[in-house]
């Protein structure tokens, strides 16, 4: 082989081997492809995160179609403590005999068979007979009960219960006689304190129908229990 043609076979380069111009062009179109992939990817997150943030706004909105029920909607309202309600077991005036054998739906009752006998006193030392709570109920009175042996919760109780019991007083009475508790109690008018010691939570209000349970003596929620059922008697709620 000649020199020329031995320099030429040298010189050749093979038909798919690309020159140094085409390899920067294929280098630049591999960067704007990858460029392109990756604003391709970051719209699609932002959408993604666009979305999320619409479902948050939409669930925030519906929020009160599924907000919680009973005691929780009602702090997280404002509204009163009403108490859970318990369908009525009429109010039947019976022996004693009757009344002590009859199975009422809650503890403390909140309706039922009952006697027709009032309290000497808004304060009781001694737990009032189930049904002498359920009669107090009837006529429209709240009962303000406690569990345990404790001075404290009972002197809390007495004095919510006092607030509206003195303004039943007549003139010149500072001490309520037992006429002035059973007229009080016969109108509907009455908060009564009393110990309870068979119920499982620490403090019961029970109105005619309706019972909430707290483990103190919280001010707010029983004042707001008492607004919301005091007077309401079975002939109301019918």
């Amino acid at each position: 082989m000649g020199k020329k043609k031995r320099a030429a076979a040298r010189g050749a380069q093979p038909a798919n081997t690309p020159t140094p111009a085409g390899r920067k062009r294929r280098r630049a179109a591999l960067y704007a492809l990858t460029a392109l992939v990756i604003a391709a990817a970051t719209l699609w997150a932002l959408s993604l995160h666009a979305g999320a943030g619409t479902h948050a706004s939409a669930e925030a909105t519906s929020a009160p179609a599924s907000a919680p029920s009973g005691r929780a909607a009602a702090v997280a309202s404002g509204a009163p403590l009403s108490g859970m309600f318990y369908p009525s077991q009429g109010h039947a005036h019976v022996s004693a005999g009757e009344a002590e054998r009859f199975k009422y739906n809650s503890d403390p009752p909140t309706s039922g068979p009952h006697r027709e006998i009032f309290t000497s006193s808004f304060i009781s030392p001694q737990p009032i007979p189930v049904w002498v709570q359920v009669h107090l109920l009837e006529h429209g009175n709240v009962l303000l009960q406690y569990k345990c042996r404790c001075p404290q919760i009972e002197a809390a109780l007495s004095a919510i219960a006092n607030g509206y019991d003195s303004k039943l007083l007549p003139p010149g009475h500072l001490q309520p006689l037992a006429g002035d508790v059973q007229n009080a109690e016969e109108q509907g008018l009455a908060v009564i304190v009393a110990p309870y010691p068979r119920m499982r939570s620490p403090v019961a209000l029970s109105a005619w129908t309706r019972l909430a349970t707290l483990q103190r003596a919280d001010a707010t929620s029983i004042n707001g229990f008492i607004r919301y059922n005091l007077h309401n008697d079975v002939n109301l709620r019918q």
